[in-house]
């Protein structure tokens, strides 16, 4: 219908309209400008305020001159067009001004102008801010730039030119304008409701795309030229639908209905377009405030005094700052303190402070895999212990293993372990050669040569000289000691200390003989003698007595009994039911009582003390020998009958002694193990070697376990130390981690005496070392503290006269100490910490990190014991750290008016300030803190 009343109006009569049209736009477009740049606040900054060249006079004349000279382009290139293209699209009939109106709904077609945004002479476009919204303007991207929206379709007067209020919302107040005549008069009264010109809603959706605002001087250099679209070859085109067949229709929104707006860029951030009411059925109305009494006023801010200001920051104390991105808030600003752990141990690697990385690798990465990796790689670089310094060594002990479940933590874990078993075989030989061969005991010599034979060394001859001279007291010791035991006359006293002397006298042989070669046996010999010895000495109310089985005596009616001895045949039948029953005690008893009277009963005799000691061997063989009381009970009363009885044959007898020996030292330990436990050790391990059953063997672990626990708590050093000589032997083969325990105590007490020598001789890094490795092997009756304790404190003592790199190697030492009192490694520790963060500082690169590692000195030496050092240094870091944070906070004052990137920087240096500076004093703290507000973070 609009097509047809289009067509049928004359060419002359649609020119005369538009041209009049066109005329008053021209003139509104240039007022509205005018007006909108004196009421609205200055947003432009002070550098595009300097690049304004025209007045506002200036610019409305050069805005109506080319609003004129575009209409006449524009009519000269319309005429041209033939009516035969597309009829359907009105923007594209052979009349400019056919769209404008809709005859239909109204006779007077003014009442229903609408402009097409599209078809707009070239009008300065109003620069926006990228971040604020400012009222009426909406900024479409497309190449034609914003639009003006008109508020009402009819204007009949302009006398005066009221105040335009800027606000985001792009209605315009009720004064705006005054009223005209007629039913073209513009409500003013009306609160809350926008003023759109009557007629098609179509129309009136497309004048809500219009734009007037604050211009963006960011992007135009504080002129009001339209921003140019790259693409845009000078002309005013919308963008074209591709489904558009060569019509000029704006691009429809995807949610107007049917309206003729222009496609928005979707990546346009910074227009001002306002909120649209998601409950809006089409119109244009702007989101109203929920506060806002029915007015269409925009929102005011509550510190804006009628104002368009942007949003403050609220801690923004009158300046123009925007509004922090939330991305960027305190809370999510994190601060690298400290530094990466890997980072700073690559860093040592690259600085070949090996020593470093491993220690600080050691104690706060083992759970990273790449902190393991590289803490093997710096293992490496020890792998020939023998060439490894005396503080590496400690260091490396001092390392634990990865609990990760890696194949890189199996590796490291591998390397760490042979490494610390090299290191130990490395100073256990070093011990051995340097304080043991030419300076220990014959008897210590003998015990380190036959227990390591690795450690020897070519000291042949030394070994040698140290054999005999303990030979020669051994043997002094088992002479007067046997002497003593066979005189009967000794009280419970004296046999004790006869019995203690032999027992030192196997003990040597038992040293002797394990450094001797299998054909030198004369010291195993003089040993099993001097142990048979021994057993012998056991008080005889500790042997089982042979009871009395007496069957040779028969009951008569009368219950009286009479010996039968001139009863030869009746005596032989008795006999031999028992021989059947294998009853052999029995036998041997009544045989021995009657063999003199009958001599034949030798040949009894005989026959069943043989058949008693292969019954009684038998039996020693069974675990019941060591856990049936009545076994028990069996075998005693046999040995007694077997070696008792004078009529048993000495060969059987002599046999039965050496059978029944092992067993018998056996049952001996099993009654020492408490009293005696050495003693017990002995006779179990001699007695398993002889008859390797388990029930033996069951008695020899109980009398071992005994001894080691009795020993951690024995007062006499030489005692101690004997009873960790005996296991090392009695424990080999039967409990070998019972046996290594001995071992590393027995080795334990001679690096004390090798500390204290060392110690003594000036040598204390030598000392130290080896009161901690006492320690360590021993830690349970830390035999070197009192030693690393003296060492310790006068290393502290010399350190505080050395150049800080020396005085490193000496806090290096301490803290790897076993068993030193953890006072005293904490001042170490302190001291050493206080050194490495100066030292970081120097070769790292972010200020926030040299403030955290010279913070942490400063704390450090407020926990170190006060002192000359301690009062040196605090003067020292604390002029680095005043100097740290004025660097910090002059740079930080230059970034926070830089770029978002600078800001978020500053305020990293004021996070680091306000968490870190409490030694630059409470006021520095407070202004950062302040700093760090108006910056934006909370």
């Amino acid at each position: 219908m609009e097509e047809q009343q289009n067509e049928k109006m004359s060419s002359k009569a649609r020119w005369i309209i538009g041209g009049i049209v066109t005329i008053c736009l021209a003139v509104l477009i240039v007022v509205a400008i005018q007006l909108n740049k004196k009421q609205e606040p200055e947003v432009a900054t002070e550098a595009t305020q300097d690049k304004k060249e025209k007045t506002a006079d200036e610019q409305i004349g050069s805005d109506l001159e080319k609003a004129l000279s575009e209409l006449k382009k524009d009519k000269s290139s319309e005429d041209k067009k033939t009516d035969s293209k597309d009829k359907a699209t009105a923007t594209k009939s052979s009349d400019p001004f056919a769209y404008l109106f809709n005859p239909s709904k109204s006779d007077d077609p003014l009442t229903f102008l609408s402009i097409d945004p599209t078809d707009l002479p070239d009008v300065p476009e109003p620069v926006v801010s990228k971040t604020e919204d400012v009222a009426g303007v909406q900024d479409d991207k497309t190449p034609n730039g914003p639009v003006v929206t008109l508020p009402t379709d009819k204007i009949t007067d302009l006398p005066t030119v009221p105040s335009l209020p800027t606000s985001d919302d792009p209605t315009l107040p009720s004064d705006a304008v005054d009223e005209g005549d007629g039913d073209d008069k513009v409500p003013t009264d009306v609160p809350g409701t926008v003023i759109p010109p009557t007629g098609n809603q179509d129309n009136i959706d497309n004048q809500d795309k219009g734009d007037t605002g604050t211009p963006d001087d960011s992007n135009n250099g504080g002129t009001n030229k339209p921003t140019p679209d790259p693409d845009d070859e000078g002309t005013n085109k919308p963008t074209p639908d591709p489904d558009d067949e060569g019509t000029n229709k704006p691009t429809p929104d995807p949610d107007d209905e049917g309206t003729n707006k222009p496609t928005p860029d979707p990546d346009d951030e910074g227009t001002n377009k306002p909120t649209p009411d998601p409950d809006d059925e089409g119109t244009n109305k702007p989101t109203p405030d929920p506060d806002d009494e029915g007015t269409n006023k925009p929102t005011p801010d509550p510190d804006d005094e009628g104002t368009n200001k942007p949003t403050p920051d609220p801690d923004d104390e009158g300046t123009n700052k925007p509004t922090p991105n939330p991305g960027e808030q305190l809370e999510n600003l994190t601060l690298a303190l400290p530094e990466d752990t890997y980072e700073r141990l690559v860093s040592y690697r690259e600085q070949q402070q090996i020593y470093n990385a491993l220690y600080y690798g050691n104690k706060e990465g083992l759970k990273d895999q790449e902190v393991v990796t590289l803490l093997d790689e710096m293992l490496r670089n020890y792998n020939n212990a023998s060439d490894t310094d005396i503080t590496a060594r400690q260091l490396i002990q001092s390392l634990t293993q990865s609990q990760l479940n890696d194949e890189q933590a199996r590796i490291y874990n591998a390397q760490l372990t042979k490494l610390k078993e090299e290191i130990e075989k490395v100073t256990r030989e070093e011990y051995v050669d340097v304080y043991v061969i030419k300076e220990g005991s014959s008897k210590d010599q003998l015990y380190y040569a036959g227990t390591f034979e690795d450690l020897l060394n070519g000291n042949k001859v030394e070994l040698e000289k140290a054999k005999n001279s303990e030979m020669a007291l051994a043997d002094q010791k088992a002479s007067e000691a046997a002497e003593n035991l066979r005189n009967n006359k000794l009280d419970e006293l004296q046999r004790k200390a006869n019995q203690k002397a032999l027992i030192e006298a196997i003990n040597s042989y038992q040293l002797i003989a394990n450094y001797s070669t299998e054909a030198d046996n004369e010291a195993e010999a003089k040993r099993n003698e001097a142990l048979r010895i021994l057993s012998e000495s056991v008080k005889a109310s500790d042997e089982p007595e042979i009871e009395n089985n007496d069957t040779t005596k028969v009951e008569n009616d009368e219950d009286k009994t009479e010996a039968k001895v001139d009863n030869q045949q009746e005596l032989k039948n008795s006999l031999n039911q028992l021989m059947e029953e294998k009853k052999y005690i029995q036998v041997l008893q009544q045989a021995s009582a009657y063999v003199e009277q009958y001599p034949e009963l030798d040949d009894t005799i005989k026959e069943a003390s043989e058949k008693l000691l292969e019954q009684s061997i038998k039996d020693m063989k069974s675990n019941n020998a060591y856990t049936d009381e009545d076994t028990k009970k069996y075998l005693s009363q046999s040995y007694a009958a077997l070696t008792g009885l004078s009529k048993v044959p000495n060969e059987v007898s002599e046999k039965a002694k050496e059978e029944f020996y092992g067993y018998r030292l056996v049952m001996q330990a099993e009654k020492l193990i408490e009293s005696d436990s050495t003693q017990a050790a002995i006779f179990a391990y001699e007695g398993y070697k002889r008859q390797e059953t388990d029930g033996a063997k069951a008695i020899l672990q109980k009398a071992n376990t005994t001894l080691g626990e009795k020993a951690l708590n024995m007062e006499s050093k030489d005692d101690a130390e004997r009873a960790y000589e005996i296991l090392t032997v009695t424990a080999k083969g039967v409990n070998d981690t019972l046996m290594q325990t001995a071992v590393d105590r027995k080795t334990a007490y001679g690096y004390v005496e090798a500390g204290e020598k060392r110690y003594d001789a000036g040598e204390i890094e030598e000392a130290i070392a080896y009161g901690s490795e006492a320690n360590r092997l021993y830690p349970e009756k830390n035999l070197g503290g009192a030693l690393v304790e003296k060492v310790a404190n006068r290393l502290l003592e010399e350190a505080e006269q050395k150049e800080l790199t020396e005085q490193v190697e000496s806090y290096n030492l301490i803290v790897n100490v076993k068993g030193l009192d953890e006072s005293i490694k904490t001042q170490a520790e302190n001291r050493k910490t206080v050194i490495d963060a100066l030292d970081r500082v120097k070769n790292i690169e972010k200020k926030e990190q040299q403030l955290y590692y010279l913070y942490t000195a400063l704390e450090k030496i407020e926990e170190t014991k006060d002192s000359a050092w301690s009062k040196e240094m605090k003067v020292e870091v604390q002029t680095q750290y005043d100097a740290c944070i004025k660097d910090m906070l002059t740079q930080a004052q230059t970034w926070s008016t830089g770029n978002e990137e600078e800001k978020v920087k500053a305020a990293t240096y004021y996070k680091a300030i306000v968490e870190i500076g409490k030694y630059a004093g409470e006021e520095t703290v407070t202004n950062a803190k302040t700093e760090l507000t108006e910056l934006g973070y909370e």
